[in-house]
């Protein structure tokens, strides 16, 4: 398997190449083709002016100077040789004068087997071989037309020696430039493609640490280009997956905690009733133990496994509009019994009974019941819960109001988090498995809804959440 590295500097060569050749292709193989038409046009057109204005005169076959002064001109007028030659339709050389037009410019054979028609109307061009050497000469004809008879023709002659010169010339000095072009090119692909794949070396070892566990690793980059983007997307990966594993360490360490003491505890207790002296009293307090813990613990992995489905988003809503009021008043009617044995008592006040919120009928219930059960837990006994539910234009607002422990502002910002519990000098405790307020944050934030928590210590807490209002 081929580096990126040389993938790069192979692929740039390449095109380095590719380059060079279409440069051959267009200079040597097309460039005589080129400079041949270009020049047979240049030609064609001296010869078809040349031809009007003979055909404008009534002097022919005599050549007027006005006619000479114009080949001349023309002649003058380009650095190559070009020959220009007037004959009659008898061969006869009208311009120049004195001049052999079959032994100078054109083969001798023309008389005989002509290259040239003299009687045709159509322009005629083509290349001679012209001596032993094998040097070539372009050759247009141009009939000169009178009273609609072909009466004599023009041909213009260029020698093609200069381009083939040229085209000698020029392979040598391609064939210079492509070695040192192919060489730079290499060079230059070869730093260009070192220069390309490091950051991305850099990210791919990167990549390799991080899929080790390593989430410390970061990809130093400078630029700001799509690599450099890539970059610092691997580096907020490492992040996030760090934040990740130390979320999980700690969850593990507090799982582990928190079920090795119901899990000690059931065992004491168990330990304690297979003591066959205890009387029934104690044995009685010793079995209520074991039955509470193993209740907390039967909740405790519910709850877990509650906010793991939640936290992965396989809790999907089931959302419909339902009255707010209904739904407390169940939730009441479940923790009641509990808020009796403190003596606390559950005031409700909704200033309007006909208040309806569109949510999770089901997930808000649990939200309820956790935050009064919360409330009942650590509101002094003889105390009281107020359930206030105020309805504005737009928003319905809901507040869970005790009057007892109080949480200490150090404290607030951390109630949320995952068995974090204010209380952490009592041994054993029966108030919740410490994930409650956890799901709470999870509902709302999958509702959408703005929440939050204050208290004061020996006075209370207050905890809220808002939501869009909905009417009937």
């Amino acid at each position: 398997m081929k580096s990126i590295l040389s993938k790069l500097w192979l692929g740039i060569t390449s095109l380095v190449l590719i380059i060079l050749l279409i440069t051959w292709l267009f200079q040597i193989m097309l460039l005589q083709k080129f400079y041949i038409d270009e020049r047979k046009d240049l030609l064609l057109d001296e010869g078809k002016n040349i031809s009007a204005l003979i055909s404008a005169t009534n002097d022919f076959p005599i050549i007027s100077q006005e006619i000479i002064d114009e080949m001349n001109d023309f002649r003058s007028e380009f650095s190559f040789h070009i020959s220009i030659t007037i004959i009659d339709t008898h061969n006869k050389v009208l311009f120049p004068m004195n001049r052999n037009i079959i032994s100078k410019r054109i083969p001798k054979e023309l008389p005989k087997e002509p290259h040239v028609n003299l009687y045709s109307k159509e322009v005629e061009t083509f290349v001679e071989k012209f001596d032993r050497a094998k040097r070539s000469l372009l050759v247009v004809k141009v009939p000169i037309e009178k009273n609609n008879a072909i009466v004599g023709n023009i041909i213009l002659t260029s020698a093609l020696a200069p381009i083939q010169e040229t085209s000698s010339i020029l392979k040598k000095q391609l064939s210079i430039i492509t070695w040192i072009s192919l060489l730079i090119g290499s060079l230059l692909a070869l730093l260009f493609a070192k220069h390309f794949a490091k950051p991305i070396l850099k990210i791919t070892k990167t990549s390799k640490e991080i899929s080790k566990g390593n989430f410390n690793v970061r990809v130093d980059l400078d630029s700001k280009d799509e690599i450099g983007i890539l970059g610092d997307t691997i580096n907020d990966l490492a992040f996030q997956l760090g934040k990740i594993e130390n979320f999980r360490r700690e969850f593990i360490a507090n799982v582990s905690h928190e079920l090795k003491t119901p899990i000690s505890l059931i065992r004491a207790y168990a330990e304690l009733v297979m003591d066959v002296d205890a009387d029934k009293k104690t044995r009685n307090e010793n079995l209520q133990v074991i039955v509470d813990e193993s209740s907390r613990l039967n909740t405790m992995v519910e709850d877990i496994l509650t906010l793991s489905k939640m936290e992965a988003g396989f809790s999907e809503l089931n959302c419909s509009l339902f009255p707010i009021a209904e739904l407390i008043y169940k939730v009441i009617g479940k923790l009641d019994f509990f808020a009796s044995q403190k003596n606390i008592k559950l005031l409700i006040e909704i200033d309007d009974q006909n208040t309806h919120i569109y949510a999770d009928e089901a997930k808000i219930y649990q939200v309820f019941f956790n935050l009064i059960n919360n409330a009942i837990t650590h509101s002094y006994e003889n105390s009281q819960i107020l359930i206030k539910v105020t309805t504005t234009k737009n928003h319905t607002k809901i507040e869970i109001i005790d009057h007892g422990q109080g949480i200490p502002k150090e404290d607030l910002p951390y109630i949320w988090d995952r068995f974090y519990k204010v209380d952490k000098s009592r041994k054993r405790d029966t108030s919740g498995t410490g994930l409650g307020m956890s799901i709470v944050k999870n509902i709302l934030e999958a509702h959408n809804f703005s929440y939050g928590i204050k208290s004061k210590i020996h006075e209370g807490t207050t905890v809220w959440f808002e939501m869009n209002k909905r009417d009937t």
